[in-house]
């Protein structure tokens, strides 16, 4: 029993701490999932804004130029696909911050915000 436990254990760089096989997968899957939607939903943010910008579909000069609806259109897409995926990111964030906070982990962003806020709270006084 014991012989098995230990081959399910996977040792992370130099932290003492120790995860079963499952749990790091579903960390790198977990990880791998919203970089694969963070390039897919970016790359299509660009198009649409890009196509707005230079007026012309998916920014090709020898295709008929937009009418202004559709450049209007196209920026909307842009900036509601932003919107979305800003969404999904702040669930995701905030979930990861909540697991963080309950297994006593300190985020680093965190703490560089809270002293950032904090220089400029000292700054205005």
């Amino acid at each position: 029993m014991e012989d098995k436990k230990r081959d399910n254990v996977v040792g992370i760089g130099l932290n003492s701490n120790e995860y079963s096989k499952e749990q790091y997968a579903k960390v790198v899957n977990s990880l791998h999932r919203m970089l694969r939607f963070s390039r897919q939903e970016l790359s299509s943010v660009e198009r649409f804004l890009d196509q707005a910008f230079t007026k012309y579909p998916l920014s090709n000069s020898k295709q008929t130029k937009l009418k202004e609806f559709e450049v209007h259109e196209s920026r909307q897409i842009g900036r509601d696909i932003a919107r979305k995926y800003r969404l999904v990111t702040d669930k995701h964030i905030a979930d990861i911050e909540a697991k963080a906070k309950v297994d006593g982990i300190e985020l680093e962003l965190l703490i560089k915000e809270k002293k950032e806020k904090e220089l400029e709270e000292s700054d205005e006084v």
